[in-house]
């Protein structure tokens, strides 16, 4: 199921967008699967609908996506990869949303199910982007339909494979971009972990099969003082290492999609 929460604001323009933005924001169905998942905090909105840069990103996707069948395209875009890999997903659920410009895509919990959304202004109209951030999000639909377990939870190991597979098949399908888009970082992030693969890898010793430290390499907001790591470094560390394998097995995504986490990384 693909529904596009983000049509409600296909016929605003520059003239209206701040007071349908306003509106789109109070939607409880926005607050349930964004606002509250995200954290994100009340005066966010005040302070964006009037920064102009921002108020031109969404109506500069709006205008790139009113005319399209975004779900459609969603929907074949999926097909598209099934046929690629080799492995069809039973069921997923995916919200197509305008945000705050503060992340991507990300899976959560509404009532009671995993869901997926898709914050449409972080493609900035580029179809491109949408394939490339689609891509990483369908690994995911395949890992957890196959493992019976929290992929992203259960331990810092299988959370760098699974975003290294991630970013790798968002490679694969939207290339010839720098390799930090993939992982969705700053270039001097993807550089710091590139340089210091020794500080990481220290940091983590004996915690593989761990979760504790989750918070230190997969959020935004980890605490990089007291961990001497930059946000994110999980998504970076897991593209090196997943990339090293696929090239040294002379593998594509599709042969690994479903490899246990331990089989690659130990």
């Amino acid at each position: 199921m693909i529904k596009n929460i983000a049509k409600r604001l296909f016929n605003s323009n520059m003239d209206s967008i701040k007071y349908d933005l306003l509106l789109y924001y109070n939607d409880e169905l926005i607050r349930d699967i964004y606002f509250i998942p995200k954290k994100i905090e009340e005066g966010l909105v005040s302070n964006k609908i009037n920064d102009d840069s921002y108020l031109n990103k969404v109506v500069k996707t709006i205008n790139s996506y009113k005319n399209i069948d975004i779900e459609k395209v969603i929907e074949d875009k999926i097909k598209s990869f099934e046929e690629d890999v080799g492995y069809r997903i039973n069921d997923y659920k995916l919200y197509v949303i305008i945000g705050l410009d503060t992340t991507t895509i990300y899976s959560t919990k509404y009532n009671g199910e995993d869901i997926t959304v898709l914050l449409l202004e972080a493609t900035d109209g580029n179809m491109g982007s949408l394939d490339m951030l689609l891509a990483h999000e369908f690994t995911h639909f395949v890992r957890k339909q196959y493992f019976d377990r929290d992929i992203f939870e259960n331990c810092i190991g299988e959370r760098f494979i699974v975003e290294g597979i991630g970013c790798n098949y968002s490679q694969e399908v939207a290339p010839n971009r720098e390799d930090y888009t993939y992982c969705i970082v700053d270039k001097d992030i993807f550089l710091w972990v590139k340089n210091n693969r020794d500080k990481v890898e220290e940091h983590m010793k004996g915690h593989l099969d761990s979760r504790e430290m989750m918070y230190d390499y997969f959020y935004m907001f980890a605490d990089t003082e007291k961990t001497g790591l930059p946000p994110r470094t999980g998504y970076v560390y897991g593209y090196l290492i997943v990339k090293e394998y696929l090239e040294k097995k002379n593998l594509k995504i599709k042969d690994i999609i479903n490899m246990d986490w331990e089989d690659i990384l130990l």
